[in-house]
């Protein structure tokens, strides 16, 4: 086993996962269950969905593209087609999402599994909780102010059925930078290097921070090691306007461009020249998002777009419906005379 870089001694756990004891009991003792009052609860959170703002000059939240938001060079945009289906593989249901497992070294994890994985990991205060909560439909994942709490490998299967597989599997990781200790990022490098089953690691860039030392770190070892890695910028709406209540009222054109600028003079930091790079840069594409901005039916900023580049990443390309094949139409064999 290679012996990682003294950096990862700095890893951490960004967002962990901790709830208030009051709200979940308050739940349990309702008479609609706990699943049934946490659902009512969701409901209730739910704003109202936002109307075209009335300034000419800006576009709602729900009008702006995958164009807008994101920068793709390698790859090609996803339609309106291939997000909605994104979208409904990852509807909540009684087998979807599912914590599977949770291993706090690599040696622990499940060798038997054959669903294909990817792997979220992030700086602190990145978001990265506040991501897979929407990304999976669910608060599922228990989230903390504090930083450091989340000390194992935690896996959420998305799109199971009862009694079979599920089409990927999630993995929350510790993450890096404050209160990280050096052991979560020798696990996290081993199961990186050794998991047959990763498909594609996720790193999660602060939009308005952008890539910071420790950033550029990761990404450098990611490319020295070929682990495959694609970016995720949290928080976009601290671009597009200076405070939540300014973006909620929608984006206006210059706020689009700067963030259109800023996408493209990122590219050669995450996919360096090949004549200087030590390895394989990320993936040609910057995918852009904002789990705290809602845009109304239970949807937030961008997170679309994440959804179907995880279904990308795991070969789900929506050319599959439950799983099975899309029967195709018979081929016309032309008649003998």
């Amino acid at each position: 086993m290679v012996r990682a870089p003294d950096f990862l001694e700095n890893l951490t756990r960004i967002f962990s996962w901790a709830q208030v004891a009051a709200k979940y009991l308050n739940m349990k003792r309702s008479p609609l269950g706990l699943q049934g009052a946490y659902t009512r609860h969701l409901n209730l959170r739910q704003p109202p969905t936002p109307i075209h703002p009335p300034n000419p000059n800006k576009r709602g939240l729900q009008d702006l593209t995958i164009s807008d938001l994101c920068y793709y060079w390698d790859t090609k945009p996803p339609t309106s087609e291939q997000l909605a289906f994104a979208d409904k593989l990852f509807v909540p249901s009684r087998h979807s999402p599912l914590k599977l497992w949770s291993a706090a070294k690599f040696r622990t994890t499940p060798i038997t599994s054959i669903e294909p994985e990817v792997a979220f990991l992030g700086r602190s205060n990145v978001g990265k909780s506040s991501l897979l909560n929407a990304i999976m439909g669910q608060e599922i994942c228990w989230t903390s102010s504090k930083p450091g709490r989340t000390r194992e490998m935690n896996a959420f299967g998305i799109g199971g059925t009862k009694g079979g597989e599920h089409k990927v599997v999630l993995l929350d990781m510790p993450g890096y930078g404050k209160a990280s200790r050096a052991e979560w990022g020798m696990e996290i490098m081993k199961y990186l290097q050794g998991r047959k089953q990763l498909r594609r690691a996720f790193i999660l860039i602060d939009s308005e921070h952008g890539i910071k030392k420790n950033d550029a770190e990761i990404l450098q070892l990611f490319r020295h090691y070929a682990i495959p890695h694609q970016i995720i910028l949290s928080k976009v709406d601290k671009v597009l306007a200076k405070t939540k209540k300014q973006v909620k009222s929608g984006a206006s054109a210059v706020s689009v461009q700067r963030l259109q600028k800023m996408l493209e003079e990122m590219r050669p930091q995450v996919q360096p020249d090949v004549r200087v790079s030590e390895g394989p840069g990320a993936l040609g594409e910057l995918v852009t998002c904002s789990a705290d901005i809602s845009i109304g039916g239970g949807q937030f900023l961008g997170v679309n777009a994440v959804r179907w580049a995880i279904l990308s990443a795991a070969g789900i390309d929506g050319s599959l419906q439950g799983g099975q094949p899309v029967p195709k139409p018979p081929v016309a064999t032309p008649e003998t005379p």
